[in-house]
Formats: structure tokens, C-alpha cells, sequence
């Protein structure tokens, strides 16, 4: 046997070593992996925890706000469609109610849930009287609960205000307490992936030292599969961290990188639901609505790049005119969603507000694709239907401003239209009556 040879037994030995090598190392990589993978699905469940309630809790006011709006407009128009509308939102707020009665609670959330629970069934109680009452043409009855049942939806939504905030609160400790385990987790994690690369290596060395050249070139193989699974274990550490800066991208960016355009967009968008939260039909005054548009249009012009030229031209004296919550920015929506989304040429919208002899006019003009003049009837109306390019109705909107308008000024001339039809723009104006305006003063 020369001295550059191998006896069987000898290549054998290698052969074990080897593999028990390759196997050790690769049994170590695998185990912190699957570690680390039910880590993240842990962590993963416990994000979908913490923000589903608040979800809950939003759907939960979106419901109660319909079913107060669908009784209104049974109210109204005393129809059909708008009693089942009405008993279909009522069933989804008990629905929405149940389930998130059924979330482990702390003892304050506890306690606000039940609070909400026993003026969602009063409410609930009223509501079905007031109905009852007009279907019986009961005119003082009704009216007495109408006015009942707003003061308790009042109350309610007060609760459910602070029940997302209290939920806001938790759910930030928990976020906080997650990111903290994640970054020890991150720290652990490292240092075991270096510490089996040393090892590796070092046991490498010494086992491969003076083996013959095709024992060499399977340690190569062997080495390059290695680093390709550290390679994929550090790509496995990035990724819970991109997760979790995506899920909190719009807070930390304000908070820890003191962005003003962030922290302006983030004080628009909370001023926007903030004014929501009110109710849409509170009373409130004409100057208050129109800083409601332009943090809708800030937040607009953040989404898609300022391309929204918004501009106002008002009459001082008309702004503390008292008007029902939520009048002007439904219509501006519209404006956006259905007028000018989608044209090429620049994208106007132009709001007015001008005192005429007998009332207080606000006009909102976009230069979009404009309606023609049987849309305008079937708007009016109440009679849009659903609309053909998009999903939700180009009326509908509109529909529960004039209705609400309607019901605030006791008159049926609250709105008009105009358009000289396709690629023109359209006018909408709403008409606030000075008389309302005399008697609040």
C-alpha cells in the first residue's frame, strides 16, 4: 500500500464521519427551522388576534349605523325594501354582537361589552316599536321613539368609541411584547446558525484533511449545500420582520421616523373618522363639514399622487349655517368615484358656497364624464339603481343626503343636478333654506 493510498476500512471511516457530519448539522438547521416556522404561524395568529377584534368592532358600528339609516328610511318612504333592509341590519348587529361578545375580554372590556349589549337590546326594542308605530300611522308615537331611539344610538356609539380604544390600547401592549419576543427570537436564532457554521467548519477541516481528491470534492458538495440552507434560514429571518413593518408601516412611520407627510396623512385620516364616529345624523354646521372634505381630499391626493385639484370658493358669513352630519362628503365621493376618476385631462372638483336671497346654495362641480338627464330623474327619485361601470350605485349616496336633508328641513326641494351630459361635468347643489338658519339663531 503506497503512502498516498486509502485501505477500505479507512475510506469507510471517512465516509461516517462525513456523513455523520452532513447529518448532525443538517438535523440542527432543520430543527431551528421548524422552531422558527411555528414561531412565525404563532406570531402570525397572534397579529390576526389582536386586530380582528378591532375589525369586529368597526363592522359592529357600520351595523348599528344601518340599522338606524334603514329605519329612517322606512320612516320615509314607509317601503318595503327598506323594512327588510332594516330587519337584515338588525340581524347583522346581533350577529356582529355575539361574536364579539365571544372574545376573551379583560374586566373594563367586559364591562363596556355588557354595557353596549343592554342598550343594543333597548335600542334595538325602540326601533321596532317606532316602525310599528308608522306602520299604524301612530304619527306621535313614531316620533316620540324616532327621537327616543336617537339618543340611544348616541350612547351606543359613545361605548363603542371607547371600546376601540380600550381594544387599541391592549392590542398595542401585545404588539409591543410580540416585536420584543421576535427580536430575542431574531438574536437566539443567529447565534445558533453561527455557532453550527464554526463547528461545521472546524469539524470539516479535520476529518477532510489529507483525504484523497474525490473525497474532496464531495466535502465541496457538501460544504456548498450547507450555505445554501443557511442562506434560505437567514432569508426565513428577514421575512417576520417584513411582516410585521408591513402591518404597522403607517404607525411606525410617523412615530419613529418623524415623517410629516406621514403624520399629516395619519392626523387627516383619524380627523376623517373621527368626525364618522359623530354619526351622520347629528347636526353640525357647514364649516365643520367642509374641513371633512378636504381631509378626504388630502387623504385622496396621498393615495393617488395629488392628481385631485380641489378648490374652494365660500362665503365667510354662510359657515356656521347649522346642517345634518355628513352631507358633503358622500356627494364629493361621488364625484371622485363615478365623475373623474377615470378621465385623462386634469381632475377638477370646485366647491361654492354663496348666500342667495332665500336660502344658503353649496354647489360641488367636477369636470368628469358628467350624467345625462334621465340618470339625473332617476337619481332624484331615489330610483338610480345600481351602476352599470361600478358596483355601488352612482345614487345611492346622494339618495341618503336628500333624504336626510329631507328630514333636517322638513322640505322636499333639498337638491339639484345639472349636467350638460357626457364629458360636461356635473353640478350638484344643496339648498339650505335661511328659514332653518333665522330660527336656530
Amino acid at each position: 500500500m503506497t503512502p498516498q493510498s486509502k485501505s477500505p476500512k479507512e475510506k469507510s471511516t471517512v465516509q461516517t464521519n462525513i456523513m455523520t457530519l452532513t447529518v448532525l448539522t443538517s438535523a440542527i438547521i432543520i430543527i431551528v427551522n421548524i422552531a422558527l416556522f411555528f414561531y412565525i404561524s404563532r406570531a402570525i395568529n397572534v397579529i390576526n388576534t389582536v386586530y380582528s377584534t378591532n375589525v369586529t368592532i368597526g363592522e359592529l358600528s357600520d351595523a348599528l349605523s344601518q340599522v338606524r339609516s334603514s329605519m329612517t328610511e322606512y320612516l320615509n318612504t314607509k317601503s318595503t325594501d327598506s323594512m327588510e333592509q332594516y330587519f337584515d341590519a338588525c340581524q347583522q348587529y346581533r350577529d356582529y354582537l355575539s361574536e364579539l361578545s365571544l372574545v376573551g375580554q379583560n374586566r373594563d372590556t367586559a364591562a363596556i361589552l355588557q354595557d353596549i349589549d343592554g342598550l343594543s337590546e333597548t335600542y334595538l326594542a325602540v326601533t321596532d316599536d317606532t316602525i310599528q308605530a308608522k306602520r299604524g300611522r301612530v304619527v306621535e308615537k313614531y316620533n316620540a321613539g324616532y327621537q327616543r331611539s336617537e339618543r340611544i344610538y348616541g350612547y351606543i356609539n359613545a361605548y363603542i368609541y371607547n371600546l376601540n380604544n380600550e381594544q387599541f390600547r391592549r392590542n398595542s401592549e401585545k404588539y409591543a411584547n410580540l416585536r420584543e419576543a421576535l427580536g430575542s427570537l431574531a438574536a437566539v436564532t443567529m447565534t445558533v446558525i453561527v455557532a453550527v457554521a464554526l463547528v461545521n467548519i472546524v469539524l470539516t477541516s479535520v476529518m477532510t484533511k489529507n483525504i484523497m481528491d474525490p473525497v474532496r470534492q464531495k466535502e465541496i458538495v457538501m460544504e456548498t449545500h450547507l450555505k445554501d440552507a443557511e442562506l434560505k434560514y437567514l432569508q426565513a429571518q428577514i421575512n417576520p420582520h417584513f411582516l410585521f413593518n408591513t402591518l404597522n408601516a403607517g404607525a411606525q412611520l410617523a412615530m419613529l421616523e418623524d415623517a410629516e407627510k406621514t403624520s399629516g396623512y395619519l392626523q387627516n385620516v383619524a380627523a376623517f373618522f373621527r368626525y364618522r364616529i359623530k354619526g351622520e345624523e347629528k347636526e353640525t354646521t357647514l364649516e365643520q363639514e367642509i374641513a371633512l372634505v378636504d381631509n378626504y381630499i388630502h387623504i385622496l391626493n396621498v393615495r393617488f399622487s395629488g392628481e385631485i385639484h380641489f378648490s374652494k370658493e365660500l362665503e365667510e358669513d354662510c359657515l356656521s349655517v347649522p346642517v345634518p352630519g355628513m352631507i358633503l362628503q358622500p356627494i364629493v365621493e361621488n364625484a371622485v368615484n363615478y365623475g373623474i376618476r377615470n378621465i385623462e385631462r386634469e381632475k377638477k372638483i370646485i366647491l361654492k358656497v354663496e348666500r342667495l336671497p332665500e336660502l344658503i346654495r353649496v354647489r360641488i362641480e367636477d369636470n368628469g364624464i358628467g350624467m345625462s338627464e334621465e340618470r339625473i330623474r332617476e337619481v332624484l327619485a331615489g330610483n338610480a339603481g345600481e351602476n352599470p361601470v361600478m358596483k355601488d350605485s352612482n345614487g345611492v349616496g346622494i339618495q341618503n343626503v336628500i333624504s336626510r336633508l329631507r328630514l333636517f328641513y322638513d322640505r322636499e326641494e333639498v337638491m339639484h343636478i345639472f349636467s350638460d351630459g357626457e364629458d360636461k361635468g356635473t353640478m350638484v347643489d344643496i339648498l339650505i333654506p335661511l328659514q332653518r338658519e333665522e330660527e336656530d339663531e
